[in-house]
């Protein structure tokens, strides 16, 4: 087996139990020193055996497992057994609604192999060690945890400092040097203090503080700098070195303010253009490449936020996301229904305190977010489950949030991602033109359509299965593949055509119609009571038919580029009525970034003829939404447009082109 990584990675389609085993030899060994011997990530449950001896069991695939092996090693040869336990779901009668794994998506969704319905939902699955092992040596006091609170005293004057929770493992009594190095961006300098404390053998935590000074200020990647502080702890006993650690920090606040509908980073109104994320169905086969290239990929889409969908992602997409300078929403991995007993709540809230330990310096990070579409928020669950109860569900989901906001660490804390701030109009119900008149709720968590991958993976998926009109065995590979049907040909009306290219290049074209029309009249409501729109998804997490803009080897749909042109942070959107006796035209420009545009211009044109129409005089101020006209008479318009905003020297902010169907309802 390759380790890191899964069962399935070795091509091995298998739930249960395996078995591991690994000699190793210690070449340097210390009799001063202490060994720790640290698993990133074991899917789903570990006991852990060294040289014969049972150390520990840890339940939780994204939970480290780290544990003291002094006195069990030797130098020269070692022995490490490992048992690893990931089961299926027991196939009982509505097991889906009773899951007792914390996986998420990881084994319950519609973007699994075999999909979320049927009995193959939960093949391949994600078992295996696939997290990195490495033995760390340390002195006699080593540090167990380390969580930094900054704080942002004054967002202007750049003002801030920080609270450091320190938690320290001694093997004896000891008086601890401890030294603070907090290392500026440009490395050009660094703030030093030092500290002396004693300790009692055993666990020790303390609270240590870096006080207020002038520093750079964490951004998000459009409005600025995402400026990373390193801070080094280093204990020493003596003049001897016994440990020491480094974590990023970013300095900066978030918030939600409930009452004015807004979210707030440092202080001042921020508007997510979001999108959700799912790297794959196996964390251990996504490399710091691809997670690099996703983030990439996401910002060339003018995506300011990613949330984290029903999952925890590998250790790397973090330290990369806070480098971007990304804001993260962070699902916990509770996706839909699960077992009601109160010992399954108090699991999941240990679990859920562990992921907020795991990644509490990541100042990308803005939201935690306890459970998708808990049954008691799902009132589709009853069209499901025979078994639905409205109820169901509500201890586990409280318990996970109280788990959450126990962090303390003034992050925006969210009971849930719920239905009603998942539309989903054009696709599980209603038009994509009722967005036009939609009421969104101040978050708007998921939106979007399914479409094809590119042409050459979908002849991968089918396999030589082309025939045409779609057969029953088509269909069941599509299917397999997380395509749906019913919502594809009842609910979208996509036109299957004569062939299968032109029902793939009609189902593209759909998702772009959906993505750009929703995406636009989402963003309209900015400062009228909505702070943050999801679009649903970024990637395919193994080869499928999904609601991806990128397929999974990251080509690109029409819809990929429908949201990089719609999540513009300066836009102009055009809402025209054509089936008047005399056309009218509704324009708006949305300004999400902090410059303002004094003496702007907006031109409309006729794309086919080049007949254009200027609005000129206008004041963009930044972080603002602009009307222009409303319902304005405009005489030879046409429906394929194209909108310039232009600044007072005549030079190009950003250009909208519609479509003649993007322009209906």
């Amino acid at each position: 087996m390759t380790v890191p990584g899964h069962w399935k990675s070795s091509g091995i389609n298998y739930a249960g139990a395996a078995y591991y085993d690994r000699s190793f030899i210690v070449d340097q060994f210390s009799d001063y020193g202490r060994y720790w011997l640290e698993f990133d990530g074991v899917d789903y449950e570990s006991a852990v055996t060294v040289n014969g001896k049972y150390i520990s069991r840890q339940i939780g695939y994204f939970i480290p497992h780290n544990m003291e092996v002094t006195g069990l090693i030797q130098a020269g040869d070692n022995t490490l057994n490992v048992w690893v336990n990931s089961p299926n779901e027991k196939q009982t009668a509505d097991w889906s609604l009773h899951k007792t794994l914390i996986k998420g998506v990881l084994n319950h969704h519609d973007t699994r192999p075999g999909g979320a319905w049927s009995d193959k939902g939960q093949d391949w699955n994600s078992g295996g060690i696939w997290g990195e092992v490495t033995l760390r040596q340390t002195g006699p006091v080593a540090v167990d945890s380390l969580k930094v609170r900054p704080r942002v005293h004054h967002t202007d004057k750049q003002i801030t400092s920080a609270q450091i929770e320190l938690s320290v493992d001694s093997n004896r009594d000891e008086v601890v040097a401890i030294e603070l190095v907090l290392t500026s961006p440009d490395t050009s300098k660094a703030e030093t203090y030092t500290f002396e404390e004693k300790i009692q053998k055993g666990k020790t935590k303390l609270e240590l503080s870096i006080p207020q000074s002038i520093r750079q200020l964490w951004w998000p990647w459009d409005w600025g700098e995402p400026s990373l502080y390193d801070l080094t702890v280093s204990l020493s006993v003596g003049d001897q070195l016994t440990d020491k650690r480094t974590v990023a920090v970013g300095f900066r606040e978030v918030a939600l303010d409930a009452e004015k509908e807004q979210f707030l980073v440092n202080g001042k109104p921020y508007f997510i253009r979001g999108t959700n994320y799912i790297a794959s169905q196996w964390l251990g086969e996504v490399s710091d490449a691809q997670y690099l290239q996703d983030l990439e990929l996401m910002k060339q889409a003018n995506v300011n936020s990613v949330r984290v969908h029903a999952h925890v992602a590998g250790k790397a997409f973090y330290e990369l996301a806070d480098k971007a300078g990304m804001v993260v929403w962070q699902d916990f991995p509770l996706q839909w229904g699960y077992s009601d007993s109160q010992s399954f709540a108090l699991e999941a809230a240990r679990q859920a305190e562990a992921m907020t330990d795991l990644l509490y310096n990541h100042p990308s990070i803005a939201f935690w977010s306890g459970h998708n579409e808990p049954p008691w928020d799902a009132t589709w669950m009853k069209y499901k489950y025979p078994s639905y109860q409205p109820s169901q569900n509500q201890l586990l989901t409280e318990s996970v949030y109280q788990a959450l906001n126990r962090a303390g660490d003034k992050r925006v804390v969210r009971k849930a991602s719920y239905t009603h701030e998942h539309p989903w109009l054009g696709w599980y119900s209603g038009s994509y033109k009722d967005y036009r008149t939609y009421q969104p709720s101040m978050i708007v968590s998921e939106f979007g359509a399914q479409s094809m991958p590119s042409w050459s993976l979908l002849q991968d998926i089918l396999d030589g299965e082309d025939g045409w009109p779609l057969s029953e065995q088509v269909l069941n590979t599509l299917n397999y593949h997380n395509y749906q049907h019913h919502e594809t040909m009842n609910i979208a009306a996509v036109q299957q055509g004569e062939s299968l290219s032109h029902f793939w290049n009609n189902s593209q074209e759909y998702q772009r119609l959906v993505t750009k029309y929703a995406a636009e009249h989402l963003r309209l409501n900015k400062g009228k009571g909505v702070a943050a729109i999801y679009q649903f998804m970024l990637v395919d997490s193994w080869p499928s038919v999904t609601w991806s803009v990128l397929d999974v080897e990251r080509a690109a749909k029409p819809g990929y580029y429908a949201l990089k042109q719609s999540y513009q942070p300066v836009l102009a959107v055009a809402q025209a009525d054509l089936t008047a006796i005399q056309p009218t035209l509704t324009l708006s420009v949305v300004n999400d970034s902090l410059n303002s545009f004094q003496d702007a211009s907006l031109v409309v044109t006729n794309s086919y003829n080049g007949k254009s129409w200027t609005y000129e005089g206008l004041n963009i101020a930044a972080n603002s939404l602009l009307e222009v006209a409303t319902r304005q008479p405009v005489e030879g318009l046409a429906s394929y447009l194209t909108l310039e905003i232009r600044d007072s020297k005549g030079e190009t902010v950003s250009t909208n082109r519609y479509l003649a169907q993007d322009l209906e309802g």
